[in-house]
């Protein structure tokens, strides 16, 4: 599936929710569902048919942002459980594998799948 900016948010979809620079979460839309975070409740019905990108403000003054799901997005809102490769240590190890595009690459473990996201692209 394409990953497109210029469509709407719809129900079912999983977004990355960019609350400040140093906190952003993965979300499932459903519309019967709010996200609680410290500046308000926010309802995901307000979030259907907005476009990504856009600002979602609360009555306290506080907002957040609705972004498209991205492989980078992905990569910084996993939960850092195991110990995950970040998109620098990614390129340089894909450079010092000699992966170009055809090459068939097999990754294994128990971790988060973070270098495989970016080496499917």
């Amino acid at each position: 599936m394409k990953i497109s900016f210029n469509r709407c948010i719809r129900d079912g979809d999983l977004i990355i929710v960019y609350e400040r620079h140093d906190t952003m979460k993965a979300v499932k839309v459903c519309e019967n569902s709010v996200l609680q975070n410290r500046f308000c409740v926010f309802k995901h019905s307000d979030w259907i048919g907005k476009p990504f990108g856009s600002i979602i403000f609360s009555n306290r003054g506080g907002f957040i942002y609705l972004l498209a799901l991205t492989p980078e997005f992905w990569i910084l809102v996993l939960s850092h459980m195991t110990q995950i490769l970040y998109i620098a240590d990614i390129s340089f190890v894909i450079m010092y594998l000699e992966v170009v595009p055809g090459c068939l690459v097999l990754e294994s473990g128990t971790g988060s799948g973070s270098s495989g996201t970016c080496v499917y692209l």
